[in-house]
């Protein structure tokens, strides 16, 4: 059975990677960037940022959209379209009751006053899940055989995996040699050359001096 926390978090990911999700009878969500800017009155910087837009008017769900559910949930189109269509009516009826929505990783949504649907965007910190952030710290990897290599140690409260940073010895050897090879290729033809210039300049003198004819006129 689909729960709505379920649903929600297939349009999540959904919108994490079309950057815009719309439901049925509530409205469109579209990623926004949020250039650098400078707050005069706080005089601080503030670096660029993501924000989520709302439009009330945009609610026309694309077909993408149901292809995803289907795709996650191993079902068919037609019952991704029941099962975005189950978790709009719902959620709209939650809000009618005066019951606010938290979206994780979207925002908050509730029925003002007059009965607006009010959303309130969380920031948006990469990789998009609020919960998921490794911490790591750098050891020495004492190896007698080896040298310069690193393991990314997580600490107690991250997760198990270890990430190993791959050695580049090897290709600091290939490019001495590359390099030594070059340097032979290169004097090889400045060698080359400088004897055909040679042989191009060399004079030619006969061993034989040439035989001296004296011209007399006719008697």
């Amino acid at each position: 059975m689909t729960t709505t926390a379920d649903t929600a978090e297939l349009l999540r990911q959904y919108f994490i990677q079309q950057q815009s999700v719309n439901l049925p009878g509530i409205g469109g969500f579209e990623m926004n960037r949020v250039p650098a800017h400078v707050d005069h009155h706080s005089g601080t910087i503030h670096a660029p940022s993501y924000t989520i837009r709302y439009d009330s008017l945009n609610d026309i769900p694309s077909k993408e959209m149901f292809a995803h559910i289907a795709r996650k949930k191993d079902i068919t189109e037609w019952e991704a379209i029941g099962v975005v269509n189950h978790f709009s009516m719902e959620l709209k009826d939650q809000l009618k009751k005066g019951h606010r929505f938290d979206w994780a990783g979207m925002g908050s949504l509730e029925n003002n006053d007059a009965g607006q649907l009010i959303f309130e965007p969380y920031s948006i910190r990469y990789p998009f899940h609020a919960d998921i952030y490794v911490a790591t710290k750098w050891q020495k990897y004492d190896d007698p055989e080896s040298s310069g290599q690193h393991y990314v140690v997580p600490d107690a409260d991250a997760s198990d995996e270890v990430v190993i940073e791959a050695r580049a010895s090897w290709w600091i050897s290939a490019a001495v040699v590359a390099a030594a090879a070059l340097l032979l290729i290169f004097f090889s033809l400045i060698r080359s050359e400088y004897k055909l210039s040679s042989a191009r300049e060399t004079k030619l003198t006969p061993s034989v001096p040439p035989s001296q004819f004296e011209f007399k006129p006719a008697e």
